[in-house]
């Protein structure tokens, strides 16, 4: 890929302290310029949930802010809300007690997506019955656990585990930097995930990437068979290592950025599929894996799954694109033998616990929203990139990339139905509403954009009903997370439903965006042929 054209190099620096990002909403020309910035390449889903006021960041092409550019979204008619901290007394570091509530959601909601500490000792550790790490570090792992159950929990009105947070990072100092543990390296990967849910990016990146240096440098990619090395220690080097890797491939996929773990240096195996009563320090052998879910489940099949996509994933993110024939052979070996794979308990379709639906449901929405990224700059191609020629071409392989296009449309639209399914059956609160508006946005780009540019197509009443779904449930996403609005703003600038009565404000958004449209189509788009192709090569 050619090298992009990009701003100065000191766009790409950032700045998401809580005073400078708020400091740069509340002032439209701040001189504030990091506040939001990083580089953000093709894939990268977040960044629309950004300050996107603020154009000190880099992206790639396909990055879903540079796909809203290239559909004639002016995403600077948009603002995004500031997060303000409820106060909480200072008591909170003190009293375990005042931390049963959040502890308990953490392990309710947090804890199945990413087990990344094991519960029992977890517990056993605050009632001191066994010994903690190191002060700093348990109040790292205490507090950001705390944070993170009391977010699942929150409202938009209720942000208590800002405070708590606060907490967590107040212990950091550079003698964390001089240490190698098991808790640190859950305490930072805990720490990330809490920034990411925060939309603190690059934060969230920062201490991800402290993780993975003290995860590789207590060996945990590494497989130990000796005497000495009994279950349950084996096991829960596992389990850590292998939220690690899936958290770096999730990350790395949302902010299309390079993967930062080795591949083939691998040696830890997957997470055994046992229940938690099934393995304790005193246990001298495991017999067999359980034949239903248990919490490790997803975690398991989900490293399966991000192992398989890491061998396409860097040519993805990087040019020339793969053409629409490689994709789809790939999609039909690797990710289909890994859907193949999954054992009968743990298939699309089957009923799970209640306990571990939503991980379950997260697995399969992932899936969906790879095939999604993955086959989207061909639909891109199909509206807007083949019109720079003229007269438009066609492709070399027309049945490859039609049936590629038809593969993107297709898992949209199953995105858009089982997410809006799981969404309108089961408990909604933050954390599920942070995922849902996370796949569901991606989904619903597809479809607007189809109404947008084919609006006469035989398809459109089809398209139509999907958007409306994929509105309906982030319009009620609102109530926990303020960038559903964001989003929202976002989509109905690209879509105008026929039976909605517009706003003066929406007709003027959706018009500016029109406007926008008409001017840029007939000039070529810096970088854009360098990876969505206007030629006929693909």
């Amino acid at each position: 890929m050619p090298p992009e054209d990009g701003p100065p190099s000191f766009t790409f620096e950032w700045d998401e302290r809580r005073d400078a990002v708020n400091s740069a909403s509340s002032n439209t020309h701040s001189t504030n310029d990091f506040a939001r910035g990083g580089y953000f390449g093709t894939f990268q889903t977040y960044l629309w949930m950004q300050h996107i006021k603020f154009s000190n960041d880099t992206l790639g092409i396909a990055s879903t802010k540079a796909f809203l550019r290239i559909i004639g979204v002016r995403d600077d008619e948009y603002h995004h809300p500031v997060h303000h901290q409820t106060p909480l007394t200072s008591s909170c570091e003190k009293q375990l007690s005042l931390l049963g509530e959040h502890i308990d959601a953490y392990f309710a909601w947090c804890h199945p997506l990413y087990p990344i500490i094991h519960e029992a000792t977890f517990r056993a550790q605050m009632m001191e019955l066994v010994a903690r790490p190191s002060e700093a570090i348990w109040k790292m792992l205490l507090y950001t656990v705390a944070a993170l159950g009391a977010s699942a929990i929150s409202t938009e009105s209720e942000r208590n585990d800002i405070t708590l947070f606060d907490v967590a990072k107040a212990q950091f100092s550079h003698e964390i930097m001089e240490m190698g543990n098991m808790s640190l390296v859950q305490a930072l990967l805990l720490m990330s995930i809490y920034l990411r849910k925060q939309y603190n990016l690059n934060s969230s990146y920062n201490y991800l990437g402290f993780a993975n240096r003290a995860a590789m440098g207590i060996g945990l990619y590494k497989e130990f068979h000796s005497s000495t090395s009994e279950p349950f220690f084996r096991e829960t080097r596992r389990r850590l290592w292998w939220c690690l890797y899936n958290l770096n491939l999730e990350v790395s996929i949302a902010y299309s950025r390079p993967q930062d773990l080795p591949q083939r240096e691998i040696e830890a195996h997957y997470p055994l599929n046992i229940h938690d009563l099934d393995l304790n320090p005193n246990t001298s052998s495991v017999t067999a894996e359980a034949n239903n879910s248990t919490l490790y489940s997803s975690l398991k099949f989900g490293a399966a799954f991000y192992f398989a996509i890491s061998s396409i994933y860097p040519r993805i993110i990087s040019g020339p694109y793969p053409y629409a024939k490689e994709l789809l052979l790939f999609d039909d070996s690797t990710i289909s033998a890994w859907e193949t794979s999954l054992p009968s308990f743990f298939r699309t379709n089957v009923p799970q616990p209640p306990n571990y639906v939503f991980c379950h449901a997260i697995l399969h929405w992932r899936c969906l929203n790879f095939r999604i990224l993955m086959y989207r700059p061909f639909v891109v191609w199909l509206f807007i990139m083949r019109y720079r020629n003229n007269p438009p071409k066609e492709p070399r392989d027309p049945a490859s990339v039609n049936t590629a296009i038809t593969r993107c449309m297709k898992a949209a639209e199953e995105s858009i139905s089982t997410i809006s399914d799981f969404w309108n059956s089961h408990t909604q609160n933050a954390l599920t509403g942070w995922y849902v508006l996370d796949f569901i946005f991606t989904a619903v780009l597809i479809p607007a954009m189809c109404l947008r540019y084919d609006p006469g197509s035989a398809q459109a009443p089809s398209w139509n009903l999907q958007v409306r779904k994929a509105v309906r449930v982030i319009e009620s996403i609102t109530l926990f997370n303020s960038s559903a609005s964001h989003g929202l703003r976002i989509i109905k600038s690209l879509y105008k439903d026929p039976d909605s009565q517009e706003t003066e404000h929406d007709t003027l958004v959706s018009n500016s965006a029109e406007s926008h449209l008409q001017d840029s189509i007939p000039h070529p788009t810096t970088g854009v042929e360098d990876f969505f192709p206007s030629t006929p090569d693909i």
